[in-house]
């Protein structure tokens, strides 16, 4: 059995080592590299609750193309078609979630990272374990996922599994951010903001906001009219969080939107 010990042991080396790595990499660089839907090829929606990730082949999918293929099953299926079972989008082969063990024993580096989800949330027929759940988002980091060091940030920033401490939660922010993961300067813009760091903050929001972030470009409005950000800079920001949010959009992520959208009310 893991002790805590151990755990921060592996936590510490981890975080040294990826601050060794990426000591050269600007904090503030433009996000470029992203990644992207295996079947539309567009880039990822931002909210990670819009993709969905299947065991037969490890990949994750958006939510649009997920749709699209629920759609045609259905479809299939009204027209005579026998549905015995719903297959993957990407590889066609049947769904099947006891395939994550699998993958896991193959070290499978997204394998970790939704087995790390299921623990933190009791689902898929395991038991609610906040360290099983940090443990598996180590092991994704040491593997290389970046939205691992995400969710390690956040077990320190909640002091789940870990002792409470929000200037390591930074740190590993700071780590996933300069691996390009967009909530990660999200929550380092908040924390300035709250600490009186306006201008980092605003740094830290307009990187995003070019990438597509909505929230990051409402609080730069915010800025703007508090005369916190210049009117040829807000605007150059815009044009940029146009473009990319107009790289994600899919008359398929739109309609599966609005389904899950009218779940919720």
């Amino acid at each position: 059995m893991t002790t805590s010990l151990e755990i921060e042991a592996r936590l510490d080396n981890l975080l040294s080592t990826a601050q060794t790595e990426m000591a050269d990499v600007d904090l503030f660089a433009p996000i470029t590299d992203r990644d992207e839907c295996p079947i539309c090829l567009l880039p990822f929606p931002i909210r990670m609750d819009s993709l969905s990730f299947f065991a037969c082949c490890g990949k994750y999918v958006c939510v649009g193309c997920t749709y699209k293929n629920m759609m045609v099953e259905a479809e299939k299926a009204e027209n005579g078609g026998v549905q015995r079972e719903h297959k993957c989008p990407f590889c066609r082969l049947p769904i099947n979630d006891k395939q994550l063990k699998k993958l896991i024993k193959r070290n499978h580096p997204l394998a970790f990272m939704q087995m790390g989800y299921h623990y933190q949330t009791g689902t898929n027929g395991v038991i609610q374990s906040d360290s099983k759940s940090l443990q598996m988002f180590i092991r994704a980091a040491e593997l290389g996922v970046a939205q691992a060091f995400v969710m390690i940030g956040n077990a320190y920033a909640a002091g789940e599994a870990v002792t409470q401490d929000l200037s390591k939660a930074l740190e590993y922010y700071e780590i996933a951010a300069k691996r390009g993961r967009i909530l990660s300067h999200y929550y380092l813009a908040l924390y300035r903001e709250k600490s009186g760091d306006i201008q980092i903050s605003i740094k830290h929001l307009k990187v995003i906001a070019c990438a597509g972030y909505q929230l990051a470009m409402d609080k730069l409005m915010n800025h703007y009219r508090n005369n916190s950000i210049s009117k040829e800079d807000l605007a150059q920001t815009l044009r940029a969080y146009q473009a990319s949010s107009d790289l994600m959009k899919s008359k398929e992520r739109d309609e599966a939107q609005l389904v899950l959208a009218s779940r919720h009310t």
